[in-house]
Parts: structure tokens; sequence; C-alpha cells
């Protein structure tokens, strides 16, 4: 390939070359036949001969007829004029070359001595036009045979000219044509070349997706092998318990199975809840209803929903912040519950027993956002780069309860709302989750 290119590029370049010489050579000959089809009329050497023999005619018809001074005059003047002409620079090289300007500016300078206004001897001057009308009678027949040789020179010429500014142009055609075609021809390889590229890329996109699919689905399958079996063993064994022979259950193992088994279920229907949502949100059948809300009040509604939860866990103090003046927020309050609700359950999951929790709605600029800080172990920067993947979960926390799809979740339903959902370390330990909602501005 690295061979072929420079080679195909260089002829390219021959036949733009070549085209462009073909049509220079083709202009320069159209340029030459335009040129030579311009017959000045001072080349005309058989007119301007036919008009000198004329004037000379017609002198000495003046001066046989003894006619007025005047006309005689007017005659010489006019015959004079003609000679001159035949002294100018086209006439004189025409005449030169052809060997018929010897003895002509003699006549002329015999008749200018014969000069009718100096006094000059009428008889003499009739002989003397008498013999130049000869004389020029004698080169005429010269002059016109000269005349059309140089008119067939001219004519062969031209035909040459014609045929070579014709094949000049069908050279530039054909040489037009070929490269054309060469350039179609790469336009086509160039094509082909991108789309055997983009395919290339597509099916790389392809096995990505199959293989990020395919690691879905075992970690799906580590989800249902541990989180799904382990509140169903937990509700298995309260039965057991409760059902086994011989003495009764006292009413307080009765209240602490039944508690037990009450937290499976609910974590097994968060988990169902979280994993039809997630369903949802991927084939776009969310829509979220957005208009000004109080994030405070969503916020506390939320952390109302987890209180138990929170006890149940034995975590501390939950705080929620308030800051100098409302926050509103641009949102759908189902979502933003559901969203705030999942951060929540993150942040009491990894928090340790005792410790408090921080939630603090606040107004940045034009946007909404809600902090929720915790005191637990927090993230290592791996775990925080595959934090928003679906089913991803940190190898130190394997063990507790989680589907891995919360944080993923959260971050769907904040973009539906053309927000985001956000991970940092704490200060001092933990991490904060914030979520950024777009905000409505109060005054």
């Amino acid at each position: 390939m690295r061979l072929t290119r420079p080679l195909r590029y260089g002829g390219l370049a021959a036949l733009i070359l070549a085209c462009i010489g073909l049509l220079t050579v083709a202009a320069v000959n159209i340029v030459r036949i335009e040129r030579q089809m311009q017959i000045s009329a001072t080349e005309n050497m058989t007119w301007i001969f036919g008009q000198t023999q004329i004037e000379a005619l017609n002198l000495a018809a003046a001066l046989s007829s003894d006619a007025d001074p005047a006309e005689v005059q007017l005659r010489f003047d006019l015959l004079v004029s003609r000679l001159n002409l035949l002294r100018d620079g086209p006439q004189w090289r025409f005449l030169s070359e052809a060997g018929l300007a010897e003895g002509l500016m003699g006549w002329r300078d015999g008749l200018l001595a014969l000069d009718p206004a100096e006094g000059g001897d009428r008889a003499a001057l009739a002989a003397h036009v008498a013999a130049l009308s000869t004389a020029l009678r004698g080169k005429a027949s010269r002059v016109m045979s000269r005349e059309w040789q140089i008119q067939s020179e001219r004519l062969d010429s031209l035909g040459r000219l014609h045929l070579l500014a014709l094949a000049t142009v069908l050279g530039a055609l054909i040489s037009g044509t070929v490269l054309a075609a060469l350039l179609i021809d790469r336009e086509r390889r160039l094509i082909r070349s991108t789309m055997d590229q983009l395919r290339a890329k597509q099916l790389e996109r392809d096995l990505d997706q199959e293989r990020r699919t395919s690691e879905g689905y075992r970690r799906f399958s580590d989800l249902i092998a541990h989180q799904v079996r382990t509140p169903l063993a937990v509700i298995d064994s309260a039965m057991h318990r409760l059902t086994r022979p011989g003495n009764p259950p006292s009413p307080e193992i009765i209240r602490a199975k039944a508690e037990v088994s009450r937290e499976a279920v609910a974590r097994l229907v968060r988990l169902t809840d979280t994993a039809l949502l997630m369903a949802r949100v991927d084939r776009g059948a969310v829509e979220p209803d957005l208009a000004c809300h109080d994030l405070d009040r969503i916020a506390a509604a939320a952390i109302e929903d987890l209180h138990e939860s929170a006890r149940a866990l034995k975590t501390g103090r939950v705080i929620l912040g308030s800051g100098n003046r409302p926050v509103t927020a641009i949102c759908d309050p189902v979502l933003t519950g559901e969203i705030l609700a999942n951060l929540l359950r993150n942040a009491f999951l990894y928090s340790p027993p005792g410790s408090d929790i921080d939630v603090r709605p606040m107004q940045d600029g034009e946007l909404a956002v809600c902090d929720i800080s915790d005191r637990g172990p927090g993230m290592t920067p791996e775990e925080l780069a595959v934090a928003f993947e679906d089913f991803a979960r940190g190898a130190r926390h394997r063990d507790l309860p989680g589907s891995g799809l919360g944080l993923p979740l959260a971050r769907h339903l904040a973009r539906l709302q053309d927000g985001d959902v956000t991970l940092a370390p704490r200060a001092g330990g933990g991490l904060v989750a914030r979520l950024i909602l777009p905000g409505a501005v109060t005054t």
C-alpha cells in the first residue's frame, strides 16, 4: 500500500500536467490561427497595384485630353500617393521579398521631377506616365501570382494549425477522461475503504456491546445468586424456626422473626422495583413531569420514607441542612425523590453505626444541588471510575446488601431532568454524592 499510493498520485499528477500542457498548446494554436486569418488590407498587394494602375490611367487620360490643370494636378497627386503607399513598410517588404521593388522608386522620382505644379513638361509627363502604366501592368501579374502563392502557403499553415489544435484538444479530452476515470476509481476505493473502516468500527462497537451485555448478565447472575438468595434464605430460616415441631415459639421470637422476614421482603421489593424502573429507563418509557418544586421538601420526604431503614441499620442522625433561602428546582418530584432515596440508602448502607449523614440542599448559581455526605470508607479512584456502571460494586462491599443499580439509576433519572449525579471524596473521610438539577432562582 505504501508503494502503490505514491505511484498512483504521481500518475494523477502526470495526467493533470498533460491536460494542462495540451490545452495550452491548443490555445496557442488557436491564437495563431486567428492571427493568420486577420488579413489586413495593407497586405492586399493586388488591390494596391490595381489602384495605382487606375490612377496612372486616369492621369494619362487627363493629359491626353487637354484637361483643366487643376484636374491634372489632382490626378498627379493621387498617383504619387499610391506610389508612396507602395513604399510603406508591409507593402515594401512584400515587394522586396518578391523581387518586385526594383525600379518603382525610380519611376516615382521621375514622376516627381515632372510635377505640373513645378512647371514640368506636360508631354514628357504623359510619356512617363504611359511607360509607368506599362511597367505597373507587368508587375501586377507577378504581384498577383506571388500573393496567391502566399495565400496558398497561409491556407496550408492554417490547415496544419487546425489539425494540431484539434489533435491537442482531443488529447486533452482523452487525458481528462482518463483522469476523471482514475479520480472516480480513487473515490470509489476511498468510499469502500471508509465503509470497511466504519463496518470494522461498528463491529468493534457491537463486540464491546456484546462484552458489556455478557458482563451485565454475569453481574446479574451474581446479584441473583447473592442479593436474592440471601433474603429468601433469611425468610426460609425464620419460617422454619416458627414452624419447628415442639414447644411453640414465644411472642418475642415471633415478633423478631417477623421483623427479620419483613426486612428481607422489603429488600426483595426494593431490588425488584429498582430493576423494573431501570428497565423502563433503558427503553425510554419514563417521561419526567417537570415543574418548579421545593428541593428541601423533597429531601425531607425522602429522609422520612427511609427513617425506618435508617433505624434498622442502626445509623446515626440524618441532618438536613437548610440555606438562607428556599432551594427551588425544576424537576419531577417523584423521580427526584427516587434519586435521593437511592443516594440515602447508599449512605446508610456504607456509614458506620452511630455516624451522622448530612443532607444539604443549596442554590449554586442557576443550579439547584443537594449534597448527601457520609462518613463511611469512601471509594478508591478505581471504584469511582466505574461507580455508575450497571451492577458495579466495590470488592470491599460485595457482602453488603445492594443491587449495583442504585447509582446508575440515580444518574439516569437525573439526566432525564437535565441534571446529573456526581461522587467525590469527603474531606475527613467518606463520600459526597451530589444531585444537580436546573434551578429556579427565587427572590
